[in-house]
């Protein structure tokens, strides 16, 4: 059997093990979680990932959590990773050992960093089976080339930001080969005599690498190329005149001897750019004089017309005997003095020259640096040995002072056996240009895709971020007369109605979450206002978010399940590959935000699925060490300051488009961290949102026009790589899109944007007017509903001014505009942030409080308001302070409540008349009674062809009726009653009795009701056709009532009921109308007490006679329950 065949043999068996055991449910808290992923989801492709993939970590790794969403963690799923940029080297493994890169500057277009002639490290006799991740840090990797058939190796430690890799090797002798070919130098720039076993430097393709030796190791050439002209005797020699053909050498040395033992080395070139060179050098005598060449110029080989040696003006070299190291095609060694410039030497291009460094094959090792001159060899030869071990970020928040510590810690061991001592680590401009710090930054600075590269030597690093907290919410807007285009209560009320009829939401992990943070923000904002929707968006919040996070077998999506071999949990359905880590902060950062907002209404579902969302909350972002079950934050990497969503990374390095998708997430961990009152989350997450904030402004931003190349063609990029900018997205071309992808979703968390309002407004107007050049759009109105929202969403943050008179003008517009996009399901929210925002003034960074879920706002410079969240169990004094930490205010904040300091007027804050009420559910005697509240004219609810018929709706809470829209189809009723009831479907108000209605399509309208009510009923006696009763929408007009503590507890308690209608209609003539629970006996009596008739109803709705009693007024009874009617 081939060993093709074993392999696949093993990946059955494997498979097979697995689906013998069922999928069962792993408690969390309430929550639970699938224990492997359903078969459902499993294409060949992610069955071989989650199962049976390899794995390239180190054996006494595979069983713990692997980091996957790393610089370096391509080398975790390729046999031989591809670019691993630790800056400001860079690592290739390849099947032969390793080609490094030193990256100093960018290409034409300013795009990508150019990557420059390689070294290749390889030796001869090994072969590395495969390229694995040893060991790992924060920001550090170990990277191993085993080579197990002849019992080989040799490990790379490499970390961001330090300019030094360090190799350790077992039984080889270390070969350094140049793609470009190179110059050997001493730390003066001299030509190297080698061999050697001193640290030195090589200069290829315009960059400088240090080779630090342990002492032990020699270092010598082999395969140089060279041409050797022998003179016959010794001669006086003082010139030598090069004529280049166009593969000319830019690094060469000129060396005499008179023995081809002995050289000497007269003259040396490092920067040569071809054409003729005539050099000159002191009198010396030679037999031999040779052309040592050591760098190419161009991608070529080498090429000379001509090579003269000269004693003054006498020429001494021509048609003597030649020696080259090698011959390409036709151009032979002779031809380079035979006096003819039309003839030419070319080396040959396959030979490869490599500098062998000689450990005898045992135990041994070397240090490459990354080096700005060869004089700079000296400085970093101190810190060279100190290989580090380790690296660790912690972090601090302090709410009291508005800051978040973050430290950095690199521990060291020197490879020569001295004392551990300090390494050159470097910085980038989100932390020395945007933290407060007391670093001493070093001469040394380095390119890199991020702006400026500072270097400090030490062990140790602390930045300061200012932190004002995250606001979850705002309370409700008002109108006021000050504002661009005031508040207009009634358009809110009734986007809010909109959103609230939605009952669907995805069934993947990015739109799911999308849709329940939709539905967890207009919850909290209902409360806010007081909507009537209030209760059934958070009903529906809760239900969405319990279904994801509970799992129960035979479920085919909305759940999530673990992947024991890598340590992750996973959602399903799993959209745009998250199955394989893609964008797992995004996803699952629209889940955790969503719980903690939900939560602000819920606190015991907090309680309950408090751990599960954790759980969820730490597959992209785990901030707790000791749970080795996932690693530690998956999808961040500290160092470079920002979030990847390339998944595992890839050939080129790992990368990410939606920095704001990204701060959102960070946005939900702090708020999660908040409710559940968890100092350790809320430090981890103020610290990846303030690093990953500024981030955004500084890279893909490049807001104070620092970072990105003076070449690159615009003022922003979308898709920030480890390799460079993409102005672009993986979706589309359009600049709305390239830009706005850094905006969505709204989120009044994105405060960050208003740090610099000129920038602000520029970068906005940079979008719109690249999008008119490109895409011809005059306006947001012409990006779609959904991104002009995501654009108004993202502008409001520093300029509420511009998103509200926007909003306003479009309002007016017929909802049938093409051009209106205030129905689209986030206006709501649009509308609300934006004018409870242009309420408060200018989010401020001058203040800040002492709670970590709360905004500072200022106007013309000065405190105006404060919003704070408290969302522990008692009241709280929630103080302001200034940028100097002085107290300019204090407040009390009663339990689980948002509150704006100072208080708000409520003018405006509510509709004058009613709003649409929106119905919660809807039930009917037959037919599918959804369609009449589904907000839809063309659809309807079509009863059965009898009578009576009845439709009711249930608006989940006892609200303020002002008036009922029915709009009916042609099948409508002649005679029917509008009932209403406030506590439960059986005892039941006459709102009106209509007879002798109009034939055909009409609209019915129900006005001046003024009363409370939670069901609503019509009741259809008779109809106008042979056809059932059809009614295209059941429309409620009204107010949220404010419930009484009676209210509250008649709504989850079925109280007694008495002196209601239990019947309709009321009065009444022959018949009345009973609805029954279930089926019981009912009595009539009249008022002395006298039983004057009695019989059975059953489940549902009963007639029963009454045409035989005396006009008069009459008590019925069913159960435990009475009515009155008046019998005419």
């Amino acid at each position: 059997m081939t060993m093709k065949n074993l392999y696949l043999l093993a990946v059955v068996l494997s498979i097979g093990t697995w689906q013998l055991h069922a999928q069962s449910p792993v408690p969390v808290g309430a929550g639970s979680y699938a224990s492997f992923p359903p078969v459902s989801e499993l294409d060949s492709s992610l069955q071989a990932f989650v199962y049976t993939a390899p794995i390239y970590v180190a054996q006494n790794k595979k069983h713990q959590a692997i980091p996957t969403n790393d610089w370096w963690t391509d080398l975790v799923v390729s046999q031989y990773a591809g670019m691993l940029w630790a800056y400001p080297l860079s690592a290739d493994p390849e099947n032969f050992g390793t080609k490094i890169y030193f990256a100093n500057s960018f290409v034409a277009d300013g795009s990508n960093l150019e990557y420059g002639g390689y070294m290749s490290i390889k030796a001869d006799g090994y072969a590395p089976e495969k390229a694995i991740a040893k060991d790992w840090s924060d920001w550090g990797v170990v990277m191993s080339l085993p080579d197990s058939t002849h019992g080989k190796n040799m490990d790379v430690t490499m970390y961001h930001g330090i300019p030094f890799f360090w190799f350790e090797t077992q039984g080889i002798n270390p070969e350094i080969a140049l793609d470009k070919g190179g110059s050997y130098l001493t730390a003066s720039g001299n030509a190297l005599t080698l061999p050697t076993n001193k640290s030195f430097v090589i200069k290829t393709d315009g960059r400088y690498f240090g080779i630090h030796l342990d002492g032990k190791t020699t270092a010598a050439i082999q395969g140089q190329q060279f041409v050797r002209i022998d003179l016959g005797s010794s001669q006086h020699v003082n010139a030598v005149k090069l004529s280049w053909e166009t593969a000319y050498a830019s690094g060469y040395s000129i060396q005499v001897s008179n023995d081809t033992t002995s050289w000497a080395t007269v003259v040396t070139v490092i920067n040569g750019d071809g054409g003729t060179d005539s050099l000159s050098f002191k009198d010396t005598t030679a037999r031999y004089v040779k052309i040592t060449l050591n760098e190419r110029g161009t991608i070529y080989a080498y090429s000379l017309w001509e090579m003269q040696v000269f004693n003054n003006t006498t020429l001494l070299s021509q048609n003597k005997s030649v020696t080259a190291s090698s011959v390409e095609g036709p151009f032979a060694a002779a031809n380079v003095n035979d006096g003819n410039f039309g003839t030419r030497w070319a080396s040959d291009g396959n030979q490869s020259e490599k500098l062998v460094l000689n450990t005898n094959s045992g135990n041994a090792f070397f240090v490459v640096s990354a080096l700005l001159a060869p004089a700079d060899l000296t400085t970093y030869e101190q810190y060279a040995f100190n290989k580090p071990t380790n690296s660790t970020v912690s972090y601090d928040y302090n709410a009291g002072a508005g800051k978040v510590a973050v430290n950095w810690n690199v521990t060291t061991t020197n490879l020569k056996g001295g004392s551990a001592g300090p390494t050159i680590q470097g910085f980038l401009p989100h932390l020395y240009d945007d933290a407060t710090h007391n670093v001493n930054f070093s001469a040394y600075s380095y390119v890199s895709p991020r702006g400026t590269m500072k270097t400090s030597i030490g062990n140790a690093w602390t930045f300061t971020y200012d932190f004002g907290g995250i606001l979850p919410n705002f309370n409700a807007p008002y109108r006021s007369a000050g504002d661009a285009a005031p508040y207009d209560a009634g358009a809110m009320y009734n986007l809010l109605t909109q959103f609230s009829k939605k009952k669907d939401y995805g069934g993947d992990t990015y739109w799911g979450g999308k849709d329940i943070l939709n539905f967890a923000k207009y919850t909290v904002m209902a409360k806010e206002l007081n909507h009537q929707a209030y209760e059934s968006l958070k009903a529906k919040t809760r239900a969405a978010l319990v279904n994801w996070l509970t799992y129960t077998p035979g479920e085919t999506e909305k759940f999530f399940a673990k992947y024991d071999r890598w340590g992750a949990i996973v959602g399903f359905n799993e959209s745009y590959t998250s199955a394989y880590f893609t964008d797992n902060h995004f996803h699952y950062g629209y889940f955790v935000l969503a719980a903690a907002l939900y939560g602000m209404v819920d606190p015991d579902f907090i309680a309950q699925y408090g751990d599960m969302i954790k759980l969820v909350a730490k597959q992209y972002a785990n901030w707790d060490r000791s749970d080795t079950t996932l690693p530690f934050l998956r999808t961040f990497d500290p160092w470079i300051g920002h979030s990847y969503a390339g998944g595992t990374s890839s050939s080129t390095g790992n990368n990410q488009e939606s920095s704001s998708e990204a701060i959102q997430s960070w946005i939900g961990l702090f708020l999660l961290g908040d409710q559940l009152n968890d100092p350790a989350i809320r430090s981890a997450a103020a610290f990846g949102y303030s690093s990953e904030t500024y981030a955004a402004l500084e890279y893909w931003f490049d807001w104070k026009n620092r970072n990105l190349p003076a070449t690159y063609n615009h003022n922003m990029c979308s898709i920030l790589s480890n390799q460079g900018f993409a102005y672009g997205t993986y979706f589309s071309a359009s600049p709305m899109h390239i830009h706005a992808i850094q905006y969505l979703p709204v989120n009044p968390g994105f405060k960050y944007v208003a740090r610099d309002t000129t920038w602000a407004k520029k970068e906005y107007a940079d979008m719109m007017s690249e999008t008119l050049t490109v895409d011809g759009h005059k306006d947001e109105t012409d990006f779609g509903d959904d991104w002009a929202h995501v654009a108004l969403g993202w502008k409001q943050i520093s300029d509420p001014r511009y998103a509200a008179a926007f909003m306003a003008k479009n309002l007016l517009l017929p909802v049938t505009d093409t051009d209106y996009i205030m129905d689209y399901e986030v206006a709501g929210m649009t509308y609300y942030y934006t004018h409870a925002h242009q309420n408060l003034g200018d989010f401020s960074f001058k203040y800040h409080t002492n709670f970590p879920s709360s905004s500072v706002f200022e106007k013309n410079g000065s405190f105006s308001h404060a919003v704070a969240y408290n969302p522990s169990a008692s009241t709280s004094t929630c103080k302001v302070y200034d940028a100097s930490g002085a107290q300019v205010a204090s407040f009390s904040v009663p339990a689980r409540t948002l509150l704006t300091y100072p208080v708000l007027p409520d003018s405006g804050s509510a509709p004058t008349g009613c709003y649409n009420l929106v119905p919660a559910s809807a039930t009917a005697s037959s037919g599918t009674a959804d369609a009449a509240i589904d907000g839809n004219q063309g659809s309807r609810w079509e009863s059965q062809f009898t009578d009576p018929q009845w439709i009711t709706v249930d608006m989940g809470v006892v609200s303020h009726v002002n008036k009922i829209t029915l709009t009916w189809e042609v099948a409508n009723a002649k005679e029917y009653y509008i009932l209403g009831a406030k506590t439960d479907t059986l005892s039941w108000d006459t709102v009106g009795h209509y007879i002798n209605t109009t034939t055909g399509n009409r609209t019915d309208l129900i006005d001046n009701i003024g009363k409370d009510y939670r069901y609503l009923r019509m009741y259809g006696v008779q109809r106008n056709t042979p056809y059932g009763y059809s009614i295209y929408e059941f429309e409620i007009c009204g107010t949220a009532s404010e419930p009484t503590t009676a209210d509250a507890a008649r709504t989850t308690s079925t109280a007694k009921s008495t002196n209601t209608s239990l019947v309709y209609p009321n009065p009444a003539q022959d018949q009345v109308y009973l609805t029954a629970a279930a089926s019981a006996y009912y009595t009539i009596t009249d008022l002395k007490g006298n039983m004057i008739q009695a019989g059975k109803v059953t489940a549902g709705m009963n007639t029963i006679s009454v045409s035989g009693l005396t006009p008069g007024v009459y008590l019925i009874r069913v159960g435990d329950k009475t009515g009155k009617f008046v019998k005419l």
